[in-house]
C-alpha cells in the first residue's frame, strides 16, 4: 500500500494477493557485494565467521515454521584498538559484506608493531552498501556485534552466530531486500533504476521496523521509506510488495500516480484503475521475484492470481491486473520482466490500460495471445 501526501496510514488489508523467484546473486551477471579476500597476508590478524537469522515463515502456511537462513549482502566492519589505552575506533576502510552463499564475513587488520592487538569485534549492520537498510522506530540501523576479542595475536574463527532474538524480524526484511534488487532490471548501475547510473549516488530503501506496533504495512512516497509493524516482516511477499512501490517510484524518477479509491483495497475487489495498477505492480513483483502465483499475508495465509468466483470483473482489480502482468512476463515476454522495467523507466503510466497500450513500442505482444491472457482475467482492450 501506498502513502501518499499526508495520507500517512493508508491501512493494509492482508486479504490480498503475490508470488516471486528466489534468485542467487551468482546466477545474475550484475556484481555480487560480498568483497571479503579469500587469504590473508602474513601480518594480517582476521575474525572470520558467519552470520544466520531464525525467523517465522508465512510462505509456509499459518502455522509459521520456523527456518533459517543466512545474512546476505549486509555491511561487515571490523572494530578495536590497538593498545588498552587507545581509542576504539572502526579498523576497516573497504566495503565488506557478508556473503551470498552462507552468509560468511572475514574482516582484517593489519597491527602495528606490537604484538598483539588488545580489542576486536565484528560489526554487522542491516544495511548494504547505501542501497538499502532496516532501522528501528528511532531510525537506528539493526546491528550485531561479536563478542569482544582480547589481546589477539592471531586470527580467529569465529563460527556461525545469529543476531538477539528480539530483532530476528529486522534481519529477516533486511535478508529479503537482497531478492528485489537481484532482480531489479537495471543494467547500467548497482542503482535502484536505470535512471541513476551513479553508483556512489543511488536512493536507498530504508525499511523501518516498528517491533511494538499493531501489524501494518505501507509506503512513504515522500521518504523512500517502507514502514513494517508488529509480525509483518514473516511474509516475504508483504516485505517485497512495499519494496516495489519504492522501485517503481523510483522506475517514474520520482514521479508517482495520483492513486484514488484505495483505502481499503483487496486483490479480488474492485477499486479504480490508479489503485488497481499500482498495487497489481507491487503484488506482482513479490510473485515474480518469489517465483510463485500468490500473495502471502504475515497470517500465512495465501491468495491466489488466479480469477476465482470471489473476484470482481476488469481491470479496476487488481488481482486481475497482478495476474494479467504475471502471465504476460512469463509466457509472452520471454519470462523476463526486464522490459516492462526498461519501459517504466521512460513513461510515466497510471493505469494498466496506459500499460499495455505502451506495450507494442517496447516490442511486447499486444495481439491475439496477449489479449487472451488479458481475457482469462476479465479484461477486455
Amino acid at each position: 500500500m501506498m502513502d501518499q501526501g499526508n495520507s500517512r496510514f493508508l491501512r493494509k488489508r492482508f486479504v490480498i494477493a503475490g508470488c516471486g523467484a528466489v534468485l542467487m546473486a551468482a546466477a545474475l551477471a550484475l556484481p555480487q557485494l560480498f568483497s571479503g579476500a579469500a587469504g590473508a597476508p602474513a601480518r594480517q590478524i582476521c575474525l572470520t565467521g558467519a552470520l544466520h537469522y531464525d525467523y517465522r515463515s508465512a510462505e509456509d502456511g499459518p502455522g509459521k515454521p520456523w527456518k533459517t537462513k543466512p545474512v546476505r549482502n549486509a555491511n561487515v566492519e571490523l572494530w578495536g584498538r590497538e593498545r588498552a589505552l587507545g581509542t576504539v575506533r572502526k579498523l576497516t576502510t573497504t566495503a565488506l559484506f557478508t556473503d551470498v552463499s552462507d552468509g560468511g564475513f572475514q574482516a582484517c587488520y593489519t597491527p602495528g608493531p606490537a604484538p598483539t592487538v588488545d580489542l576486536l569485534w565484528v560489526r554487522i549492520s542491516t544495511e548494504s552498501s547505501r542501497l538499502w537498510k532496516v532501522t528501528n522506530g528511532s531510525g537506528a540501523t539493526f546491528t550485531w556485534n561479536s563478542p569482544a576479542t582480547t589481546a589477539v595475536s592471531s586470527s580467529r574463527a569465529l563460527g556461525t552466530r545469529k543476531p538477539p532474538f528480539g530483532d530476528m524480524r529486522a534481519w529477516h526484511a533486511f535478508d529479503t531486500g537482497n531478492e528485489l534488487w537481484w532482480k531489479r532490471g537495471n543494467p547500467k548501475s548497482n542503482c535502484w533504476s536505470a535512471r541513476e547510473t551513479d553508483n556512489n549516488a543511488c536512493t536507498e530503501l530504508t525499511l523501518q521496523w516498528d517491533a511494538s506496533a499493531p501489524a501494518d504495512a505501507y509506503y512513504d512516497t515522500g521518504h523512500h521509506t517502507v514502514h513494517l509493524a508488529g509480525a509483518v516482516p514473516d511474509s516475504e511477499h508483504t516485505v517485497l510488495h512495499e519494496s516495489a512501490h519504492f522501485l517503481q517510484h523510483l522506475l517514474f524518477g520520482g514521479w508517482f500516480p495520483r492513486v484514488t479509491r484505495c483505502s481499503p483495497h483487496w486483490v479480488d475487489k474492485a477499486s479504480s484503475g490508479t489503485c488497481a495498477w499500482t498495487e497489481a505492480f507491487a503484488d506482482a513483483a513479490a510473485a515474480y521475484v518469489l517465483g510463485d502465483y500468490r500473495y502471502v499475508g504475515e497470517n500465512g495465509i495465501p491468495t491466489s492470481f488466479a480469477h476465482g468466483p470471489t473476484y470482481d470483473d476488469g481491470d479496476t482489480v487488481q488481482g486481475n491486473v497482478g495476474g494479467s502482468l504475471l502471465d504476460l512476463w512469463r509466457t509472452r515476454d520471454g519470462g523476463t520482466w526486464n522490459r516492462t522495467i526498461a519501459m517504466l523507466t521512460e513513461h510515466h503510466i497510471s493505469t494498466f490500460r496506459a500499460y499495455f497500450a505502451l506495450r507494442s513500442a517496447a516490442r511486447l505482444d499486444t495481439g491475439r495471445p496477449a489479449r487472451q491472457i488479458l481475457r482469462n482475467h476479465t479484461i477486455h482492450y
